[in-house]
């Protein structure tokens, strides 16, 4: 406070922006210590889903690529040694038993086994698929609200940085307003003269 504002009696309090902005800057620092580990996660599950969405786009290639880790399933080999006694018995009875119907039958049956147990395979390993492309897309979610969350964090602490500022300038041109009439007054009534106010 200088000698003629304690005069005068005008107290000069630092500007309120500047006294506010050490705190108001630490806004941001906060949200990134909440926010950028889901953003981070969200931008990994986001080139995931990229990459595995890619990989959609020719459906066939796709669906070959997850048939090639097919094994029969216990299952299957059950039904399929079942089938083969049942095929031997009936041929040790006579009748159709071993010729070329006997053999088409059996040929039908073993087909339709295996292709209901690649298709319950599929169908399994879709079904998993689709699990995992759920969870990514559930981070890549989790991920974009948190961006959107330090983005208004960041700018919530911008504009409230901004109007301090602006209260803070608008409190100091108050003071100096106060002052400069204050001083005026003040040299009004002492009957000093100042060329080109008088």
């Amino acid at each position: 406070m200088s000698w003629l504002s304690k005069a005068l009696g005008i107290s000069h309090s630092q500007n309120p922006g500047n006294v506010a902005q050490p705190y108001l800057q630490q806004i941001p620092d906060a949200g990134h210590r909440y926010n950028d580990p889901y953003i981070q996660q969200g931008q990994q599950s986001g080139q995931t889903l990229r990459d595995e969405y890619a990989k959609q786009l020719d459906p066939a290639a796709f669906i070959a690529n997850i048939e090639k880790g097919y094994k029969p399933s216990d299952a299957y080999n059950f039904k399929k040694e079942e089938l083969q006694k049942g095929m031997r018995a009936m041929g040790g009875a006579g009748g159709y038993g071993g010729s070329e119907f006997h053999q088409m039958q059996y040929g039908k049956e073993a087909d339709d086994l295996l292709s209901g147990d690649m298709q319950q395979y599929l169908q399994n390993a879709l079904g998993i698929y689709d699990k995992g492309i759920k969870g990514n897309e559930n981070f890549y979610n989790k991920g974009y609200d948190a961006g959107q969350s330090q983005l208004d964090t960041e700018g919530g602490s911008l504009l409230a940085q901004g109007g301090a500022a602006a209260t803070g300038q608008a409190q100091q041109n108050e003071q100096r307003q106060q002052l400069i009439s204050s001083l005026l007054k003040f040299l009004s009534q002492s009957g000093i003269k100042i060329p080109g106010l008088s």
